[in-house]
């Protein structure tokens, strides 16, 4: 029985001619808009966790949030962001999103700051475009052959749309702007 198994193997190898050193890697480089979106992605699970955190006190909970990044044929990156407020708790609440809930997303995920006092909810100048920019030239664009001048490009291209999806569908809120313009605007 155990000579069996092992005529099948050897069988098998022989007529398949399966050999590893056929696949050859070195030549195989992703392009810069499949590396783009990589490094987005892996930044934005990453820190989406940072929205969550204090949720309901500060800011609104939410019980989900999804996000989908691409890049046209003009080199734009478009981020989309859906976050879903909590069912349960605003159903039954008169509370509804404002811009500034909108642009604290955003401002927790790539700083995690939410660019509003505490108390009053104003806006401060915890959260500016330098540090945007920094965060993500430091997190995504830090790639060894980006030269300055690119990495402003890109920046300049990457768009970011914002959607807060209230439990009353008539009460969403939406924003977008460039994804470093410190203040976003109604859409």
């Amino acid at each position: 029985m155990r000579i069996n198994h092992i005529l099948v193997i050897v069988f098998f190898s022989f007529f398949f001619n399966v050999n590893a050193n056929e696949i050859n890697l070195e030549k195989k480089f992703p392009s810069l808009k499949d590396f783009l979106i990589l490094k987005f992605d892996l930044y934005f699970k990453e820190n989406i966790s940072r929205v969550y955190k204090g949720g309901g006190f500060t800011s609104i909970a939410f019980q989900k949030i999804d996000y989908k990044i691409k890049i046209n044929n003009n080199d734009e990156i478009k981020i989309l962001l859906n976050a879903v407020m909590d069912k349960k708790r605003y159903s039954s609440k008169k509370y509804y999103p404002k811009l500034k809930d909108c642009i604290k997303i955003r401002n927790k995920i790539l700083v995690n700051k939410s660019g509003y006092s505490f108390i009053k909810q104003e806006f401060n100048n915890l959260v500016s475009n330098e540090n945007l920019s920094k965060s993500i030239n430091e997190k995504v664009l830090n790639i060894s052959s980006l030269n300055d001048d690119l990495r402003q490009k890109i920046l300049n291209k990457t768009v970011v749309k914002i959607n807060v999806i209230h439990p009353k569908l008539e009460k969403n809120k939406s924003c977008g702007g460039r994804l470093t313009d410190t203040l976003l605007k109604d859409e």
